[in-house]
């Protein structure tokens, strides 16, 4: 039995259940909203022409691309007749068959079938890396390609070993894991591109409750490649101090010991200006946007390692720009504060 939702602009039925399994293929997570919100944003901003969404479901982020961003020319693919069936219904509901056509299609198959699409959308349970390879190949010369991947546990750091199997990348268990876990999925899906001679650069991406979200636009420009691993690299970290720093292997030392190291990942700007600017579905990322350095400070932690009591966020990074340094409040941690100052720049702030 099916039940009838609204999301943005759309009408829908989905399954009520709120896990997917088997038994629920057109499944709804209105958790994933702001996923879709951002979505619809991003595509919206950037106007594609064919756009490939290859795990829809219910239909759900078709329709409102359709509805919200004013798209038309949308595949809306699902592997699973009983999905597609009730999508049809659903994107017939809200009057859009004009803007979408309906695939029911292994992921895959679909994307290896010559088509090149402005825009791919992979949604998966899990890592989208087995279904990124085929997608990046299916790109158009400037598309854009937005992948979510669930399974953060392995790309922050929990489970060192699966990251590394899975993403070819060592991730960081600390203050700064979730930004280290979107660093290491770009990183992957630029991996997989240069093996085509493509270069992904990443124009948006967040972290947003249990899963992480990026945007990458394929070039393929002379060079290109190569400006895209210029930007690649380690962060190696010190548990004991909390000093960070970028670098070209794996390797260095602080505090008397051997540092942690978070790699291969992407150490360059994540977000496109044109895409943060009035960007509102989030908090910070406007502002954290103009800091370019791979990592943020959590003020607790900070605290807690000189035994001092904390200092308001505001308050520090009012201090921090007094110094002369960019600072801002970032998404990825509510405690956190990204800035281009260093651990020793915090030392006099915390002590006065």
């Amino acid at each position: 039995m099916l039940s009838l939702f609204t999301e943005g602009r759309a009408k829908f039925y989905a399954s009520p259940q709120q896990q997917a399994s088997a038994k629920t293929p057109v499944f709804y997570n209105p958790v994933m909203k702001l996923n879709r919100d951002i979505a619809v944003y991003v595509a919206g901003r950037l106007k594609p022409k064919q756009i490939c969404l290859g795990m829809e479901a219910s239909g759900v982020r078709a329709i409102r691309f359709a509805l919200e961003a004013s798209l038309s020319g949308i595949t809306a693919n699902d592997a699973s007749p009983v999905a597609v069936e009730a999508m049809k219904k659903n994107i017939e509901l809200n009057n859009a068959e004009d803007a979408i056509s309906v695939q029911n299609k292994d992921i895959k198959k679909l994307l290896s079938e010559g088509e090149a699409y402005d825009y791919i959308d992979i949604d998966p349970f899990g890592t989208p890396v087995y279904y990124a390879e085929p997608a990046i190949q299916a790109l158009s010369e400037n598309g854009v390609l937005a992948v979510t991947a669930t399974d953060t546990s392995c790309l922050c750091g929990r489970f060192v070993k699966a990251c590394i199997k899975k993403y070819s990348s060592r991730p960081l268990d600390n203050e700064f894991c979730k930004e280290t876990g979107l660093r290491i999925l770009i990183w992957k899906m630029q991996e997989l591109g240069s093996k085509h001679g493509r270069a992904l650069f990443p124009v948006f991406g967040h972290s947003s409750n249990h899963y992480i979200r990026a945007y990458m636009q394929a070039c393929n420009n002379k060079g290109a490649v190569e400006q895209m691993k210029a930007q690649q690299g380690f962060i190696l970290y010190c548990h004991k101090c909390l000093g960070r720093r970028v670098s070209v292997a794996p390797e260095g030392h602080c505090c008397g010991a051997d540092m942690d190291y978070a790699g291969l990942l992407w150490l360059g700007s994540i977000w496109d200006e044109s895409l943060v600017d009035g960007f509102t579905l989030i908090r910070h990322i406007a502002e954290e946007s103009a800091i370019n350095v791979p990592w943020h400070f959590d003020t607790h932690k900070i605290a807690k390692m000189l035994a001092v009591p904390a200092v308001r966020h505001d308050v520090l990074i009012d201090s921090l720009h007094a110094k002369g340094f960019k600072a801002s409040r970032t998404h990825f941690k509510p405690e956190g504060v990204k800035t281009d100052a260093m651990i020793s720049d915090f030392v006099p702030i915390f002590r006065q």
